[in-house]
């Protein structure tokens, strides 16, 4: 079916109303059909929400009859056709929880044209360890972040310290073909004493094929050292019990990538089943990170991963792209420097100042910026992507170039192609500086962008949690409802919020409860109504969120509001099941009554006041 357009409350109010209802037999199940016509990137605020509610309720209905899994057929510890890997472990969890049956397409992923050979040609419609970055699949919230490692055994006395520990340019090292750790050893010098684990198609027939084996090879005497991707040295260790030390070296480069955020991969439209599968990873965080331990996996720090980890992060890899690129010799030739010589020439030449102005936004050069302006280019002008110079400079991160942008003229209310100002473009890279800049420089926080949405509730909506807290702090009006429907920013994050939230944010981190509270401090409305009656304790309860629960009620929210259908906020909980929120309720009501009422000022005494 395609997903109605119906308003943003409502569509909140179908999917969370229908959590409740139970499930059909097992032999009248019909599979959810999913709306494959917009990419996630395409759907409007609204139709997110309206998609994350009936993504929640096909969960917990357990709708989905089959889950259409590709995997390597050969590539322990990740999966193989035994089904022993931890992928195949995920996969069972995912399908219990779901209700679907597992049926596997296996190829070995070491091919070019990968997800154009499975997921086009629709053999599968998920794919586990994909990158979260990685632009031709939509991907879920990312379930674990794992580094690069070294490994070696325990007896050899080596106490290694990583990448750059002089002793390793006299050991004899291991790596797989195509790993990046090749290249960090290779930026030392390290290569003439590197073996390679070369990639071949065959490794569920041959088992010496399989990347992890160069552990084996280090094990059995004929290497000193394997650089390995960390989950092969953790399961080595955990599941083959081979005395090891494993050292990790995520931290020990800055432009080899050498840790990674790895998620559930699925087609660029299927954003339902994405949701879904967010939706379930969440709910069962406890036994991923079952899984995950017992096979050893080595887990980074990752406030959004569904498994937390313990080990340092080492966070962006962006040293090579803050640096000034005519600082770069090694990477630029002359000819691909701009000059102001190179500029003036070409713009003698006929060459357009505006396409010249796009370019040096890109580069984030703010000299030819300058010039370009000086030379007639429009800073309010949008390019041909529909970007103003400030949208394209706040998509960037680039916040002194913001501010440069508006001293020269630039609009900072001005929409882009698509809807989207400066403020909003900024908050949706939920980078701070660029909010700042642009509040500073007069940005209209209630200027509402795509779909009627305002920034504190796109910032919401999306999740930009630092974003939110930075707009509230300039000024952001927190109980503007936004949309035609109504929804109040309070609605939005108790939406966000479940009874795992404290194992998925790392502490320290801004949390939805954090914000939620920032919101009642700044006196948002606890008992807002959304167009059809919803309140904020409505959606807590549906979410089974029993400290958003507490955290409404303790500032004043009302458990008897009912909604347009005339449920409360515990018929709510109850239609869903959620038993902790439907106790929090009531706990929490009873604490009430029982609490006798202040005396009037007269009962009192008190005459201060008289």
């Amino acid at each position: 079916m395609s997903f109605p357009h119906f308003s943003l409350t409502a569509s909140l109010a179908v999917g969370i109303l229908s959590l409740g209802i139970a499930a059909a037999p097992a032999a009248e199940k019909k599979d959810v059909k999913r709306d494959l016509n917009k990419t996630y990137e395409e759907l409007t605020p609204s139709e997110h929400i309206a998609i994350r509610a009936a993504a929640k309720a096909a969960y917990k209905a357990k709708k989905l009859r089959t889950l259409n899994i590709c995997a390597d057929p050969g590539n322990m510890p990740l999966s193989n056709m035994a089904e022993r890997g931890f992928q195949n472990k995920l996969a069972k969890l995912l399908a219990d929880a779901t209700g679907a049956e597992i049926k596997y397409h296996w190829q070995p992923f070491i091919e070019r044209g990968l997800t154009r050979s499975t997921f086009e040609e629709h053999y599968c419609d998920v794919m586990f360890d994909v990158p979260s970055t990685y632009d031709r699949l939509l991907t879920t919230e990312p379930i674990y972040k794992t580094p690069y490692v070294l490994v070696y055994r325990s007896d050899k006395g080596l106490e290694l310290t990583g990448l750059d520990d002089p002793k390793l340019k006299d050991l004899k090292i291991g790596v797989f073909q195509t790993s990046g750790v090749r290249r960090a050893l290779a930026k030392r010098g390290i290569f003439e004493n590197v073996e390679l684990q070369l990639q071949t198609h065959d490794g569920d027939l041959v088992p010496e094929n399989q990347p992890w084996y160069v552990i084996q090879k280090m094990l059995d005497g004929k290497l000193d050292v394997a650089a390995v991707f960390g989950p092969f040295a953790g399961w080595v260790k955990t599941m083959k019990n081979e005395p090891v030390t494993i050292q990790p070296i995520n931290l020990d480069d800055d432009t080899v990538q050498m840790e990674f955020e790895l998620a559930i991969g699925v087609r660029p439209t299927d954003v339902f089943l994405k949701y879904l599968l967010d939706w379930a990873l969440e709910d069962n965080a406890e036994e991923v990170q079952a899984i995950m331990k017992e096979y050893g996996v080595p887990l980074v720090q990752c406030s959004k991963c569904t498994v937390p980890g313990d080990l340092p992060a080492h966070g962006s890899y962006i040293k090579l792209a803050d640096q000034k690129f005519e600082a770069r010799p090694d990477l630029a030739s002359p000819d691909q420097i701009v000059t102001q010589e190179k500029l003036e020439r070409w713009l003698a030449e006929g060459a357009d100042p505006q396409q010249e102005l796009s370019n040096a936004l890109i580069a984030n050069d703010q000299d030819r910026i300058m010039f370009l302006v000086g030379k007639g280019a429009d800073v309010n002008k949008r390019d041909l992507q529909g970007w103003t110079p400030l949208t394209s400079a706040a998509r960037q991160r680039h916040d002194k170039t913001i501010d440069l942008l508006v001293e020269l003229g630039a609009d900072p209310n001005k929409h882009d192609g698509n809807g989207i100002t400066p403020l909003a473009a900024a908050l949706m890279r939920d980078h701070i500086p660029s909010i700042k800049t642009l509040i500073d420089h007069g940005a209209d926080l209630e200027e509402p962008g795509q779909d009627g949405f305002r920034p504190l509730a796109l910032a919401l909506a999306e999740q930009k949690y630092e974003a939110a807290m930075a707009l509230m702090e300039g000024g952001a009006d927190v109980s503007t409802p936004s949309g035609s429907d109504g929804l109040t920013p309070l609605m939005i994050v108790a939406a966000q919020t479940g009874p795992a939230e404290g194992s998925i944010f790392l502490p320290g981190s801004t949390r939805p409860t954090d914000v939620a509270k920032a919101l009642i401090n700044k006196g948002a409305d606890v008992d807002a109504q959304a167009n059809n009656g919803m309140t904020a304790l409505m959606v807590a309860a549906a979410n089974n969120s029993a400290p958003m629960i507490g955290l409404l009620m303790d500032a004043g929210a009302d458990p008897t509001v009912k909604n347009a259908r005339g449920e409360t906020a515990e018929d709510v909980a109850n239609l869903n099941n959620n038993k902790e929120a439907s106790q929090a309720i009531r706990v929490l009501s009873l604490s009430r009554a029982t609490v006798p009422p202040q005396a009037s000022d007269a009962e009192s005494g008190d005459t201060a006041k008289q």
